[in-house]
């Protein structure tokens, strides 16, 4: 069973790691969905001020100008209104699927010999992931590129995270990558730890990959 590690320090974890062969830590928000949670509550604040921002215009030309365009400004602003009430809506979404999210980022954060647990997922056979790195990847709700600490998916990995498990947990190891009609997971995303910054995690990963990943893989499973 895995021992328990409160308030860790990077020193403390690794000696419970080597000395018990496991550990268990508390998982938190990672940086990256933390920044994404930001986002989605400014671009919510500015959706809601537009309209609002419109209405005192309107009401501005109106007491300013002799003979303003009725029609043409109110048509204008109630389709300006329906736009931005469906991108409400879209943000609103995207804002309580990244709240349910970070609940999921709060499970503890298991090493031991069998794999990795994080986000209520696992245990992950180190045989199906590489080492903890910060590369490139495609971001999560735009187009382009941006740096993340991921962990790469290996063959078995890719088959047992894309074929045998469930949509609703791929999701909880890292957001889908490519087209829509090919949408599949390269990466598990770097869980956040509380009391440890990203590189301590990285770190401890990478010690029990090597402590342990040169053991056999496990017959390909779906993750639980």
């Amino acid at each position: 069973m895995s021992e328990s590690v409160t308030a860790p320090t990077l020193q403390h974890a690794m000696e419970t790691l080597h000395r018990t062969g496991s550990v268990r830590l508390q998982g938190a928000p990672a940086v990256w969905s933390k920044t994404l949670l930001v986002l989605f509550r400014i671009l919510m604040g500015l959706v809601i001020l537009l309209p609002v921002g419109g209405l005192v215009g309107l009401i501005c030309v109106s007491i300013v100008a002799d003979n303003p365009p009725w029609f043409g400004m109110i048509f204008g602003y109630v389709t300006s209104l329906g736009m931005l009430t469906g991108l409400f809506l879209l943000i609103h979404h995207g804002l309580r699927r990244q709240e349910q999210f970070r609940q999921t980022e709060r499970h503890p954060v298991i090493l031991e010999p069998r794999g990795l647990t994080l986000r209520g997922i696992g245990p992950i056979p180190w045989a199906d992931f590489g080492p903890a790195d910060k590369q490139m990847v495609p971001a999560e709700r735009d187009e382009g590129y941006v740096l993340r600490a991921v962990m790469q998916l290996t063959a078995s990995g890719l088959f047992n995270v894309n074929e045998r498990t469930p949509p609703e947990m791929r999701d909880r190891l890292s957001p889908a990558m490519g087209p829509f009609w090919n949408k599949h997971h390269r990466y598990i995303y770097v869980p956040g730890v509380e009391g440890l910054k990203q590189a301590e995690v990285m770190h401890l990963i990478n010690a029990a990959h090597q402590l342990f990943g040169h053991r056999g893989a496990p017959p390909p499973n779906s993750y639980h």
